[in-house]
């Protein structure tokens, strides 16, 4: 795959599809008034808690989950405590409406993917998968 003009599609077929998925997740979410992070942080929270954790798996800067935990605190959706163990942490939970939307969250996930993967059968998703968590491995 050293072919430069492979190596070109292959990387603006990323670009493509990471710009259909924010266009997609953004139209479905317009009337909450969500920033693509804020989104990044709510749909996290049913698998991690912390700010730190979010910007780690999410690849995202501390700072900018800061910004959007307090935005989201603002909004009603996502309550903070400090930690007991460690007063620098900050524990996240949805509240009921930040619930309803990272619920929803969930739901257009499923259908984007739904959309992206129809012609493929199950074989050939487990083997992309397999594929990209090796090459996201190599670039690390």
């Amino acid at each position: 795959m050293s072919d430069i003009k492979n190596l070109n599609f292959l990387f603006s077929s990323f670009r493509k599809i990471s710009r259909a998925y924010s266009d997609f997740l953004t139209e479905g979410l317009k009337d909450f008034d969500l920033t693509p992070n804020e989104i990044v942080v709510l749909s996290s929270l049913e698998s991690v808690v912390t700010a730190s954790d979010i910007a780690k798996d999410s690849e995202v800067s501390k700072a900018l989950v800061s910004r959007s935990v307090a935005s989201l605190k603002d909004k009603g959706l996502i309550r903070v405590t400090i930690s007991e163990v460690d007063k620098r942490e900050q524990k996240l939970v949805l509240t009921d409406s930040g619930r309803e939307i990272s619920y929803l969250i969930e739901s257009l996930n499923e259908e984007f993917a739904r959309d992206a993967f129809n012609s493929f059968q199950d074989n050939e998703k487990r083997v992309l998968m397999a594929l990209l968590k090796i090459m996201a491995t190599n670039v690390v």
